[in-house]
C-alpha cells in the first residue's frame, strides 16, 4: 500500500510538473529537475526497500530519511521560484511511511511535520494563509491510514498468537496420542509376553523365545521412533530377521551401521539376505548366526555370517550363489560367498546406491 501510493503521487507529481513547465516556468528550472530525479529515486528506492528489506523499512530510521526527502520535494517549489506548487501528493505518501512504522501515532507524527512545513511554504511564497488551511487532508488522512495500519497490525499479532496456541495446543495432541500408542503397545506386547512366560515358567525354552521375541519388538519399535525414513532399510533388516528367528527358532545377532530409504535395490538385497540366513540357520549348524550392514558413499554392503560346517561341495555353492545373485543381479547388485569345511561361511550381498 505505501509503495503504491508513492508511486500514485510520483504521477501526480510529474503531471504538475509538465503543467508548470508548460504555463509558467520557474526561474530556477535546475531546481524543478533535482526535485523530479529525487522524487522518482526515492520512489524507486522505495520499491527496493519494502521489497528486500522489509524489517528496515518499517523502522524509524527510514522514517527519518523519508522525512528528509519528503519535506525537500515539499519544499522545491518555493525554492525554484514557481507560481503554484507542483510536488502534487507525493509528500502526502509520507503519512503511509509513518503509519508503517508508528501505526496511527507515526502518521500523526508525519502528518504535523507536513502541516507544519505546508503552512510556512505557504507564507514564505505569499500564497496565502487561508490556502495553508488545506493541510489538514494530512491530518484526514494520517488519522484513516494510521487507524487501518493499527487495526491490521493488531488482527496480525492477534492471528499469530492464535496460529502458536493451536500449535502449541496440537503438539500437545501429539504428546498425547504417542503416549497412548506407547501405552496400547505395552499393553498389548510386553505385559502379554511376561505373562505368557510366567504361564510356560517350566519350559525354559519357551520362555526364552518368548522374551527374545519381545527384546525384538521392543527394539524394532525404538528405531521405529529413532529413523528418519518413512520406509527404513534398517527396519527392513530388523523385521526379516524376526521372521527368520520365528521360523528357525535361532538367534540372530543384527547390527546396522547405518540407514537410508528402502528403495528397490536395498528391498531385494533384504530378500537375498533372508535366504541366506535362512540357509545358515536350517545347514548350517553353527549356535551363532550374525547380520552386519554397512552403507558407504556408493553401495550399501550386508554380510551373513556363521561359524558352522561351511560348504564343502564346489557344485552346492554354485547352485546357492546363482539363487542369491538371480535376487540382486537385476538391480545391479552382486554376492560372494567365503565358505570352508568347519570354518563357516560368509555371503556378502552388495548393492549400489
Amino acid at each position: 500500500m505505501v509503495v503504491l501510493f508513492r508511486f500514485l503521487g510520483l504521477i501526480w507529481m510529474l503531471i504538475l510538473v509538465a503543467v508548470t513547465l508548460e504555463v509558467a516556468p520557474p526561474p530556477r528550472l535546475w531546481i524543478v529537475w533535482a526535485s523530479v530525479g529525487l522524487a522518482i529515486f526515492w520512489t524507486l528506492l522505495t520499491w527496493y526497500m519494502a521489497r528486500r528489506y522489509p524489517r528496515s523499512f518499517s523502522g524509524p530510521v527510514w522514517f527519518l530519511f523519508d522525512t528528509v526527502a519528503m519535506l525537500a520535494i515539499g519544499a522545491a517549489s518555493v525554492a525554484s521560484g514557481a507560481a503554484e506548487l507542483f510536488h502534487g501528493g507525493l509528500p502526502l505518501s509520507y503519512v503511509f511511511v509513518g503509519a508503517e512504522w508508528g501505526g496511527l501515532a507515526g502518521s500523526l507524527i508525519a502528518a504535523v511535520l507536513l502541516a507544519v512545513e505546508q503552512f510556512a511554504v505557504h507564507i514564505i511564497a505569499n500564497l496565502g494563509a487561508v490556502r495553508a488551511a488545506g493541510s489538514v487532508i494530512f491530518f484526514v488522512v494520517a488519522a484513516i491510514v494510521g487507524w487501518t495500519f493499527s487495526t491490521l497490525r493488531r488482527y496480525d499479532n492477534e492471528r499469530q498468537q492464535a496460529r502458536a496456541a493451536l500449535a502449541k495446543e496440537q503438539a500437545a495432541v501429539a504428546v498425547h496420542q504417542d503416549r497412548m500408542v506407547l501405552a496400547d503397545r505395552l499393553h498389548d506386547s510386553v505385559l502379554q509376553t511376561l505373562h505368557a512366560i510366567r504361564m510356560d515358567a517350566d519350559d525354559p525354552e519357551q520362555a526364552r523365545y518368548l522374551a527374545r521375541r519381545q527384546e525384538r519388538e521392543l527394539r524394532r519399535t525404538i528405531e521405529g521412533w529413532k529413523t528418519e525414513h518413512r520406509h527404513s532399510f534398517r527396519q527392513a533388516l530388523l523385521a526379516m530377521r524376526d521372521d527368520v528367528e520365528d521360523i528357525h527358532r535361532v538367534e540372530v545377532e543384527v547390527v546396522v551401521r547405518d540407514d537410508a530409504e528402502l528403495n528397490e535395490g536395498l528391498a531385494a538385497a533384504v530378500e537375498a539376505a533372508r535366504e541366506a540366513l535362512a540357509n545358515a540357520a536350517k545347514h548350517s549348524g553353527s549356535p551363532d548366526v550374525s547380520v552386519f550392514s554397512e552403507i558407504s558413499d556408493d553401495e550399501i554392503l550386508v554380510h551373513i555370517r556363521d561359524s558352522g560346517s561351511g560348504i564343502s561341495d564346489a557344485r552346492l555353492r554354485d547352485q546357492v550363489l546363482a539363487r542369491l545373485a538371480d535376487r540382486v543381479e537385476k538391480v545391479g547388485g552382486s554376492v560372494t560367498i567365503d565358505s570352508s569345511l568347519d570354518r563357516g561361511t560368509e555371503v556378502i550381498i552388495a548393492v549400489g546406491r
